[in-house]
């Protein structure tokens, strides 16, 4: 798997991701929306786990997964109170109240149908479970280049907390999803480099809806970039 990591790593989007980083975090409203939108990420990973396993596939590894990325979303979810102040502007996970929308969602929820088509030829009784290690490497890949980045500029701009913690968790779920993948589906490799493929144009493009948020806030005088 370290190999994906570090292709992703030195993709484009990831050094993009480091200016538009530079960007929010040091106005507070609109790195208050950010990191809202990466809580909800978070929450929505903890939805489709539960949506995707069956009750006699969840041993105490899945269930561990599920109980991190809740708290990965709660950690994530009380930083941007924090950042918001009053945190009335981020209190939900609604559109409005992260930044881009929806955009952060739809690239999950996309990203799982190119993982579906990946997983086409297997019988539909195994395509639930594939499908929930196939996502889940794409995204622990992802997550071991954006955190560290993110953690940081965190630091580099005094932002009075850190994501470490996580990173180290998803660093922990990308070697359970690599073991897994290797034990029950024999091609895997082969499939997971075409949904990394995909994953990757789908960042870029939440990239671009997050740059225009943030760009037409300014704007609009939305957000103070003091």
């Amino acid at each position: 798997m370290k190999e994906y990591v570090t292709a992703c790593a030195a993709h484009e989007n990831a050094a993009r991701t480091r200016r538009l980083l530079d960007r929010i975090v040091v106005d507070r409203e609109a790195h208050a929306r950010f990191v809202n939108t990466l809580a909800r990420l978070e929450y929505v990973g903890v939805r489709k786990i539960l949506k995707s396993r069956r009750s006699e596939r969840i041993g105490l590894d899945g269930l561990q997964h599920i109980l991190d990325e809740a708290v990965h979303a709660l950690r994530l979810k009380k930083a941007a109170v924090a950042l918001a102040g009053s945190g009335d502007g981020v209190f939900t996970f609604a559109d409005g109240a992260t930044l881009a929308d929806n955009a952060g969602e739809s690239y999950l929820q996309a990203l799982d149908r190119r993982a579906e088509e990946a997983l086409g030829d297997l019988p539909l009784g195994e395509r639930s479970e594939a499908n929930y290690r196939l996502t889940s490497a794409a995204i622990e890949v992802r997550a071991q280049v954006f955190y560290p980045v993110y953690d940081r500029c965190l630091q580099e701009n005094g932002v009075g907390f850190s994501v470490a913690a996580i990173t180290k968790d998803e660093d922990r779920h990308l070697e359970e999803m690599a073991t897994s993948l290797e034990r029950t589906l024999p091609d895997w490799r082969r499939r997971l480099e075409a949904v990394l493929v995909a994953e990757e144009a789908l960042y870029g493009r939440f990239l671009w809806a997050v740059e225009a948020a943030l760009s037409a806030a300014t704007s609009h005088g939305a957000v103070s970039n003091a």
